[in-house]
């Protein structure tokens, strides 16, 4: 576990004056609908989006589907109504390992399980409103694959090196 890595999520969650920046950044950067998913995520969630999208302009070189991504990477949590209480849970559940936050997760929208399988399935949550939205194939190729190891995306090298990209980005936020 980095606990380091948590703890600096923490503390960009409860400052919540860089929302706004974020925001408009989000607006200049994605279509229409795409920026109407964004405004859905959590404050906290948007500030982490920026500073993954900050991490990848430096990084320079990304491309805009790759930065769309990194706005977007975790708009599947949007609907779940996660707490900080679920987000402390989940990363205990995930310290923990043994698959025990996949076994809570439940996807019966109503149900307080409901919150760990949206954390679970995220990246498949978030790509299928991506597509919807309008956005790129790469774009919602990169969101439903966030989270999955690089080494298995094999047989897409425009994908591959997005996911890398994206993946330091998002471990540097």
């Amino acid at each position: 576990m980095r606990w380091g890595y948590r703890f600096r999520q923490f503390l960009m969650r409860i400052k919540g004056s860089d929302a706004a920046v974020a925001r408009k950044t989000a607006q200049a950067a994605l279509p229409r609908a795409a920026y109407r998913l964004f405004e859905e995520m959590s404050p906290g969630d948007q500030i982490h989006a920026l500073c993954v999208f900050r991490a990848l302009g430096r990084a320079r070189g990304a491309s805009v589907d790759v930065m769309q991504a990194a706005l977007l990477h975790d708009v599947g949590k949007a609907k779940a109504s996660l707490t900080l209480a679920h987000r402390a849970a989940i990363v205990f559940l995930e310290w923990l390992g043994g698959g025990l936050l996949g076994r809570l997760a439940l996807p019966d929208p109503k149900s307080w399980r409901y919150p760990f399988y949206v954390q679970v399935h995220h990246p498949e949550l978030g790509a299928l409103r991506c597509g919807e939205a309008g956005c790129s194939s790469l774009t919602v190729a990169l969101v439903r694959n966030h989270q999955v190891p690089v080494e298995d995306v094999v047989d897409d090298p425009e994908l591959r090196e997005g996911l890398i990209a994206l993946r330091k980005a998002d471990e540097s936020c």
